[in-house]
């Protein structure tokens, strides 16, 4: 039964996650790469230690972040010109440290960039045909936590966020885009704490799951909405290459059961909901 969890990388997405599952009775033990940073981690409750991946592990206590029932891996490539190489060896010497520590159990957060660019429907037996460095990067370490008999591994691949300050309205404004039918795929943090804490309630282990909002609108619709709503200068749409790459969530769906906040990314647009940064 898992009770404590350590979440490496209490940014965005890690912080307020962080929150919530103290809120649902866990322990929770979380990283940030600066000494400074540890006291606001340490107001929410979190059992905050210094970490930072150098790509070997350099930390004021490895032991204590990495005591725990499960490992969250939350931390993204960088955007250096090395990234693919230094994030691969960074989350290498992150296992090596978990697993001298006797993790047994990993959530390790990727993106649905490990498909690339292919089109229509995918789904998790979609061949994975990563096309950028980090989604090669991603693609490359997710099949080696797969592939380490030291632990029981899950990967939560999500399509482009959004929530919090990352306002869809900011990504696109002003800018000349084209393929304005394209079906966009997005999720809102929200669902990405729901999904991570149903798997963790479901004790789902050896999977690997897509996670993006169920409705898929187009990009002009949604981009120009969202624009609209903090009046900001809208995209301009041009006739050009489209997509219909559309990512499916049905694996989540019937494997945990969850049912989305915001399934349709217009309507959370439509309500035009204040959410803190």
């Amino acid at each position: 039964m898992i009770k404590r969890i350590s979440i490496v990388g209490c940014g965005w997405l890690g912080l307020p996650l962080a929150k919530s599952l103290i809120k649902d009775g866990y322990s929770v033990n979380g990283s940030k790469r600066e000494l400074h940073e540890l006291a606001k981690l340490q107001a929410q409750g979190i059992k905050a230690y210094q970490l930072e991946l150098n790509p070997q592990v350099e930390s004021n206590d490895i032991a204590g972040l990495l005591n725990c029932d499960l490992l969250i891996i939350n931390i993204p490539p960088g955007r250096k010109t090395n990234t693919a190489e230094f994030h691969i060896a960074q989350i290498n010497a992150l296992l090596r440290a978990a697993e001298q520590q006797t993790v047994k159990k990993i959530l390790f957060i990727s993106s649905t960039s490990v498909y690339g660019s292919q089109q229509g429907v995918v789904d998790e037996l979609s061949e994975r045909l990563a096309e950028t460095t980090s989604g090669r990067a991603l693609k490359q370490i997710e099949d080696q936590i797969f592939s380490h008999s030291a632990f029981q591994a899950t990967v939560l691949r999500f399509s482009g966020l959004v929530g919090g300050q990352r306002k869809p309205g900011r990504f696109l404004s002003g800018k000349t885009v084209s393929g304005p039918l394209s079906p966009i795929n997005i999720i809102h943090r929200s669902d990405c704490i729901g999904l991570i804490t149903q798997l963790i309630k479901r004790d789902q282990w050896g999977e690997d799951f897509n996670a993006s909002a169920s409705e898929h609108p187009s990009k002009q619709a949604f981009y120009q909405l969202a624009a609209e709503q903090l009046t900001l200068p809208p995209p301009h749409f041009v006739e050009g290459a489209s997509s219909n790459k559309v990512i499916s969530n049905q694996k989540i769906k019937t494997t945990l059961g969850y049912q989305f906040n915001y399934p349709d990314p217009m309507q959370w647009l439509q309500a035009n909901i204040q959410e803190a940064e």
